[in-house]
């Protein structure tokens, strides 16, 4: 057997055809050097085995090894030009930035015999499926000490990079563009938003609503600089004009998007996997972190956060978090529920004195009786309650 080389396009590496032992061989043509756009993808790869994504992990790191190492195994495709095994080699060339890869030329037409052709695409992909336990293995030998506390450092960097940032991705949204456009009579009420904003960095994101109250006052903006009368008030209008135009910023990239966040419509993404060895990464890369010492076992009174507005949740959240101090949000009226849960915490704890640290909003105690009413059904009467009150600028 003698090895033949040409340039691109032509022959570089022997023809093989036969049998060994039992076993019959394919009749495959010479490698070849084709251009990836040439190179169509089976329309039954993605039935039998989904969709390949782009931002698959897996993808991702073969990507990374081409561009290093390149095509080490050729793409197997039919005389018209479908790929019978190497789907993922293809993605994951475009994402290295190849516009040529090798393949070898399978003597099956998916036009002359399309029922051939599909069992011969299952069984060569069948020949790649990897065991559990190989993929945890393979997860396991690719760890780098080094490299992984490299890794988590960067990582860390980067979040608090992207709590910082002004940047803004591109949008374009599916409309006619006649909502973003913001005239310059508003941009003085903008201004004073971003204002708002930047001085509310670390309390990032904020709700409409937030911005909403420190606007008020007896310097609220004009919400048009030509009408004196239009002086930001504490009415639907003027929130209205606030909403419209915190959503014409951020589409325009003057407002960042990770400054503002609606908590009233929560969002619910399911937390799942591309495979087993990506959920490993993630289990040994969080594995025994996030242990968070009770700062109350140690007091003589057990300390609970109640404060009745969502606008001051995110201020509080700090102090609470750094305290390990609960925090419950009431919205007026609270529930049974959240006095249950606030009840049945101190019972459990070692202390013998129980108090609520309230915002100012709750100054005249009115608050605290809303929410614990007038009978205490949940026997607050039992509790030696002080009331510990501290502002909340606004």
């Amino acid at each position: 057997m003698s090895a033949s080389i040409t340039q691109a396009g032509g022959t570089i590496s022997p023809h093989f055809s036969g049998s060994f032992g039992n076993i019959s061989q394919p009749e495959l043509d010479l490698v070849q050097v084709r251009s990836l756009d040439s190179i169509i993808p089976a329309p039954e790869n993605d039935n039998v085995y989904n969709a390949i994504a782009f931002d698959d992990p897996q993808i991702i790191d073969l990507a990374r090894s081409i561009k290093e190492h390149g095509v080490q195994e050729p793409l197997l495709i039919s005389r018209d030009g479908f790929i019978i095994s190497g789907h993922r080699r293809r993605v994951a060339s475009y994402l290295a930035g190849l516009e040529k890869v090798p393949v070898r030329i399978h003597s099956v037409s998916r036009a002359e015999s399309r029922e051939e052709f599909i069992k011969l695409l299952v069984d060569m992909n069948s020949q790649r499926i990897k065991s559990t336990s190989v993929l945890f293995h393979e997860s396991l030998i690719k760890i780098d000490p080094q490299n992984a506390h490299q890794k988590i450092v960067s990582e860390r960097k980067e979040k608090d990079d992207e709590r910082t940032s002004n940047s803004l991705t591109a949008i374009d949204p599916d409309h006619d563009g006649s909502r973003c456009e913001i005239s310059r009579a508003k941009h003085p009420f903008l201004d004073a938003v971003l204002r708002i904003l930047d001085a509310h960095r670390d309390y990032w994101p904020l709700s409409d609503r937030q911005i909403h109250y420190r606007l008020l006052g007896p310097d609220a903006p004009l919400t048009h600089a030509s009408k004196p009368a239009s002086k930001y008030l504490n009415d639907k209008t003027s929130y209205r004009k606030l909403t419209d135009l915190l959503s014409r910023g951020r589409i325009n990239g003057l407002i960042p998007w990770d400054a503002i966040e609606d908590v009233t419509r929560p969002v619910n993404v399911h937390r799942a996997f591309w495979n087993t060895a990506e959920f490993f990464r993630q289990q040994t890369k969080k594995f025994l972190k996030g242990y968070w010492r009770s700062r109350q076992q140690s007091q003589p009174d057990h300390i609970e956060i109640v404060a009745e507005k969502l606008t001051v949740q995110n201020i509080l959240d700090g102090v609470a978090e750094e305290y390990t101090i609960p925090l419950t949000i009431t919205r007026g009226m609270s529930s049974l529920p959240p006095k249950k849960e606030i009840h049945d915490r101190y019972v459990f704890s070692p202390s013998r004195r129980f108090g609520i640290v309230r915002p100012a909003i709750f100054s005249d105690g009115e608050g605290l009786r809303c929410f614990f009413g007038p009978q205490s059904d949940v026997q607050c009467r039992r509790f030696m309650l002080y009331c510990v009150s501290f502002g909340i600028a606004p």
